[in-house]
């Protein structure tokens, strides 16, 4: 689930090894190395597996924390070993948890090897970009050697999905249950600064509660059936929601309400049947909250 500038850019960096020969005919190369940072859970590791789809590549995948040793030299021997075995093949590394090995060596907390290692694999990329494509993720791009980040030609940011895109993994996750437009409204306003993976399981955790509902004979609507997934998941799992988000779930029904038609774009009606409260109390809430407070 891309935004529009992130899959352009993509399609243009793909696109690039279908014209290989044009390329060189002006003295250069498809871009052979790309670095793909962001927070965690915002889709690194499958937009990696995404880009060997399109280019038709196996891709050879290793996490670097994997091969980091306690014995002095096996690092990088490790590091050299991974790169060899890449190199026998037409494919794409991708290195995964790249700030493992690729930390600064300016770093006052580390100790020598850690220079060792940095220099090794910097060479390993320098031999492998004759050879082979090469993608690294990272969660800490701030704790990469300069001389790391120079090496790749592609710098890729994955950002947390937009409104567009938490509509499109909402409509991924959500099956087989239909949410109506309001719940879908209050979906999206609600998983705002969430990343993929949060999405997902929050929806896991909503189907589960509707199901363990439905088991014990509980009552109510869908809609507030909904609601009721929602607060639970606030409360087992409120470090997936932002502060403000969480406290409303948390809050009165009437707080609630009104904040849906004041920040999610619900009308009164819509926001006072998915919290069980009429337009009216929705209405007089609003105007409660609108008069500043005298003295």
């Amino acid at each position: 689930m891309l935004s529009n500038v992130l899959a352009d850019a993509l399609d243009g960096l793909v696109g690039e090894w279908a014209r290989t020969e044009e390329l060189a005919a002006l003295g250069v190369q498809p871009n052979m190395r790309c670095l793909l940072y962001g927070k965690p859970g915002v889709g690194k590791t499958m937009l990696a597996r995404y880009i060997g789809f399109k280019l038709g590549l196996p891709i050879v995948e290793a996490r670097l924390d994997g091969l980091v040793s306690s014995f002095l030299g096996t690092t990088a021997r490790n590091i050299g070993s991974l790169f060899d075995f890449a190199d026998r093949y037409r494919c794409i590394l991708f290195l995964d948890e790249f700030d493992a090995i690729a930390k600064a060596r300016d770093d006052a907390q580390e100790v020598g090897e850690i220079k060792r290692v940095v220099n090794a694999l910097l060479q390993c990329l320098d031999a492998r970009g004759r050879r082979g494509f090469t993608l690294a993720a990272t969660n800490h791009e701030q704790l990469l050697d300069t001389a790391v980040w120079r090496r790749f030609d592609g710098r890729i940011e994955i950002p947390l999905p937009d409104e567009e895109a938490r509509k499109k993994l909402l409509a991924r996750f959500l099956p087989p249950l239909l949410p109506g437009d309001a719940e879908t409204k209050m979906l999206i306003w609600m998983t705002e600064g969430m990343s993929g993976a949060d999405i997902e399981t929050l929806i896991s955790g909503g189907k589960r509660f509707l199901v363990m509902k439905e088991a014990t004979g509980a009552a109510g609507s869908r809609r507030r059936g909904l609601l009721g997934a929602l607060r639970r998941q606030a409360t087992l799992s409120g470090q997936l929601f932002s502060k403000h988000r969480r406290d409303l779930l948390l809050a009165s029904n009437e707080e609630l309400a009104a904040a849906l038609v004041d920040d999610a774009g619900l009308s009164q009606r819509e926001a006072g049947l998915l919290v069980g409260i009429s337009q009216s109390t929705v209405s007089r809430r609003r105007r409660e909250t609108s008069v500043p407070n005298e003295g």
